[in-house]
């Protein structure tokens, strides 16, 4: 498998699969990351979050209630209990059962198979963050992960944080709503290596800001062909899309 650093050298650009083939299976599922590999990603978008007992599980919302059959916040509950709950049947009978994975299945999953974009999200109120990325840290770690992985997120904080542990992390800066700032200047204040925006953020402006600094940029949630070609017109190397799949055969008839 090439690492991340290999793979944006190799590739024109990426096609990422948004919490796995999500438009087709259970978000941040490992049935979701499965059918994005078979479509052919090289990598795979998910989210973690810290359970009760310190374990990193793989889930966007901080609540249960959206994407499974709990109730409250998930930070509340051991993975001993997390692991009880159906993570599937809430977007079709047929994934039944699937479960809230832990990242180190998911490490397992995509070992020899792709690299993963790992979305820390902002820390809840009182939240010792610093100490939530350094458990995220050593797990990718111990796991031999840190040359597949691309770690993003909205808390700037915690990707300082996680460069100044100087273990050669690779982190990409997703950019708030409201905030103005070029590309390039959210990576000088951050120290990451990416830059990440919505295609609404991605004005000519900043565009030209990539192109100027050959900063590798990704879009989101990009599921059209005209939004992609938009995406790739602005400088973009990573689509980030629920529907790798479809992407991957709609930009090859492109000639994208």
């Amino acid at each position: 498998m090439q690492s991340l650093k290999d793979l944006v050298a190799s590739q024109p650009y990426l096609v990422v699969g948004h919490r796995g083939a999500s438009s087709e299976a259970p978000e941040n599922t490992l049935a979701a990351m499965t059918l994005a590999l078979q479509s052919g990603v090289a990598m795979i978008e998910i989210d973690v979050q810290i359970s009760a007992d310190g374990q990193v599980v793989v889930f966007h919302d901080e609540t249960l209630e959206r994407t499974s059959n709990g109730r409250g916040f998930i930070r509340h509950f051991s993975y001993e209990e997390l692991k009880k709950l159906d993570a599937g049947c809430w977007f079709a009978e047929k994934f039944r059962g699937e479960r809230i994975p832990l990242l180190t299945e998911v490490f397992a999953l995509l070992r020899g198979r792709g690299c993963v974009n790992v979305e820390i999200k902002p820390p809840s109120a009182g939240e010792n963050w610093q100490k939530r990325v350094e458990l995220i840290a050593r797990t990718t770690a111990a796991a031999e992960m840190i040359p597949f992985t691309l770690f993003s997120s909205f808390h700037h904080e915690s990707l300082t944080h996680l460069n100044a542990l100087q273990q050669g992390f690779h982190t990409a800066a997703l950019l708030p709503p409201g905030d103005e700032r070029l590309p390039s200047q959210v990576l000088r204040a951050t120290s990451s290596e990416g830059f990440v925006c919505s295609l609404a953020q991605l004005t000519p402006e900043r565009a030209a800001d990539i192109a100027r600094h050959e900063i590798f940029t990704g879009v989101y949630t990009i599921n059209t062909i005209e939004d992609a070609e938009l995406a790739l017109a602005g400088k973009a190397k990573a689509i980030v899309t629920d529907c790798p799949g479809f992407m991957i055969k709609q930009l090859r008839m492109s000639g994208g």
